[in-house]
């Protein structure tokens, strides 16, 4: 089953009196601290009157269309670079190496630390967005052109052998490029909406990127996949549609093309003098003191925990079910039909979920991921143990899936809502895009510490070795040398479900002591998060 890890899982400046003006009329009342782990039972203030227009937008109908075109041509580097460790899997010779190329989606991970120079330099001529969004989308487009031939050999298509290290440094860039051009849009969003249809931004930001990562990812893995195409094609063949090296090509004439066009037909307003951002040495002082914020820190350090506990699934699950033998090709079939579920998911749960108490709808959503892990484990234990798949393992990994991503998608809206809530616009993009890497980090790390650990905390023997070998070679420290004598590596107790085990501990323990402090953060006055 092909979990979506949420490497970006991240959403979002109208203007400052008009952003403080909602925020103050949502938010500036402290709530009742003491209040149950349960639903709200608070009704909404009154979000003001509707435009005319699809979905009441008014005006604002083609700055949210502009909005989702950029946050889409975010999601395909992301996506592009989660498909790699699908197709590396069969190569690789052990899970580290998986946690090496997972360094890729650290940049968006880490974007705060430039942050603050995106919104302090800009060009008034060009537009304070334009200046940087303009350079960064051709820059992408100008890569993707360049690097087809390189990663195709990097992968080892081309007769070579799999190299982590060319992969890993084309792709962090990649994302690097993406994850600065995200604080652009995050700052521009903000502005580009009117007060009555900000709450659009972080639609735009879960619907588009959604879109764009399943484009890159799901898109390509389904178009590689012979499998996927012969359902298409009268005379069957042995290949996919695409090869890495003519999709990275096709969306770097995407890029280009788009961002000729947004650099030509779409406006940006004038920075007005009083809306103008701390100098850039103010805005990192800022930021040091936003870290030290017990708010910060309690919700954050939560954010951190409950993803922790949720690691082992979205980081290990698919590809371990590729290790116990499912076919690359039936798990990318099998999960595209996925795809208008996610991309659908964000609009209904945006619907449905408070603007004034999201952190509802999150602490909802855990319970449901925590029963998609169980039930996610016990298929990959399937797998392992049968090794034979029948349209009924199909038929349940996919409605296991398909709660995985409503719960999964239920948190990750409502902590963006929340972050565009009790974000400070005296500092542009930066707060926002703070608390946002900030989360991201929390989803990043405890992947790649998952990917280490698994091969480590693995129990395995190395079995009918030859008999003039003294001492058992260790499967995991010296498995060459087992297979030298003629053995064979057996795994007593894998570590993925040790891994499993150990999270779910976590979560059920965020549940019971974590949940109540952590919801009690949506209650407290806006100011209270403002430097």
């Amino acid at each position: 089953m092909t979990i979506r890890t949420e490497s970006s899982d991240t959403w979002r400046e109208t203007n400052v009196r008009r952003r403080n003006s909602l925020r103050s009329s949502n938010l500036d009342t402290p709530r009742n601290n003491g209040e149950t782990c349960s639903e709200s039972t608070e009704a909404d203030p009154d979000q003001g009157e509707k435009g005319s227009g699809p979905f009441g937008l008014g005006s604002d109908l083609f700055s949210v269309m502009v909005l989702m075109v950029l946050y889409i041509l975010q999601g395909i580097p992301l996506g592009l670079s989660s498909s790699v460790p699908i197709l590396i899997q069969n190569k690789i010779e052990n899970y580290s190496q998986q946690a090496a190329f997972s360094i890729v989606s650290y940049p968006f991970s880490m974007k705060l630390l430039w942050a603050p120079i995106v919104d302090c330099f800009y060009s008034k001529r060009l537009g304070r967005r334009k200046t940087w969004l303009v350079p960064l989308q051709f820059a992408i487009g100008v890569v993707m052109l360049y690097i087809p031939s390189v990663v195709e050999e990097a992968l080892g298509n081309k007769g070579g052998e799999l190299n982590i290290a060319v992969l890993a440094g084309w792709f962090c860039f990649l994302t690097f490029l993406a994850a600065t051009q995200d604080i652009a849009v995050d700052g521009w969003a903000l502005t580009m909406l009117s007060k009555r249809n900000v709450g659009w931004a972080s639609t735009c930001n879960s619907v588009g990127q959604t879109i764009g990562f399943f484009f890159g990812y799901l898109g390509f893995l389904a178009l590689d996949s012979p499998m996927f195409c012969n359902m298409f094609r009268k005379e069957k063949a042995n290949t996919g549609c695409v090869t890495m090296e003519s999709y990275l090509m096709f969306w770097g004439v995407v890029f280009i093309a788009t961002t000729t066009f947004v650099m030509i037909f779409v406006k940006e307003k004038e920075v007005a003098e009083d809306e103008e951002n701390e100098s850039c040495g103010q805005t990192y002082f800022n930021m040091l003191k936003i870290l030290k914020m017990r708010n910060v820190l309690w919700y954050t350090g939560s954010i951190f925990i409950i993803k922790a506990a949720f690691a082992p699934m979205d980081a290990l699950s698919g590809l371990k079910l590729l290790e116990a033998g499912l076919s690359k090709d039936v798990l990318v079939s099998l999960s595209a039909f996925l795809i208008p579920l996610q991309i659908i998911l964000p609009l209904i749960i945006t619907k449905y979920t408070s603007s004034s108490f999201p952190l509802q709808t999150y602490i909802h959503g855990v319970l449901p991921r925590m029963l998609g892990v169980v039930l996610a484990s016990l298929l990959v234990f399937y797998g392992f143990s049968y090794r034979s798949y029948d349209a009924t393992f199909y038929v349940v990994g996919i409605l296991i899936q398909i709660l995985y991503s409503v719960a999964s998608t239920m948190m990750f809206v409502s902590q963006m809502m929340f972050n565009a809530k009790v974000s400070d616009v005296r500092m542009g993009g930066t707060y926002m895009t703070l608390l946002n890497t900030l989360i991201n980090l929390s989803g990043t790390l405890p992947q790649t510490l998952m990917l280490w650990a698994v091969d480590r905390v693995t129990i395995s023997s190395c079995v009918n070795y030859r008999y003039d070998v003294y001492h058992p070679p260790s499967c995991y420290m010296q498995k060459e040398r087992c297979i030298a004598a003629d053995g064979k590596c057996q795994t007593d107790i894998d570590g993925y479900f040790v891994l499993i085990f150990v999270g779910l501990i976590i979560a059920t323990f965020w549940r019971m002591k974590i949940c109540r402090r952590f919801q009690s953060l949506q209650y407290k006055a806006v100011s209270s998060w403002h430097v």
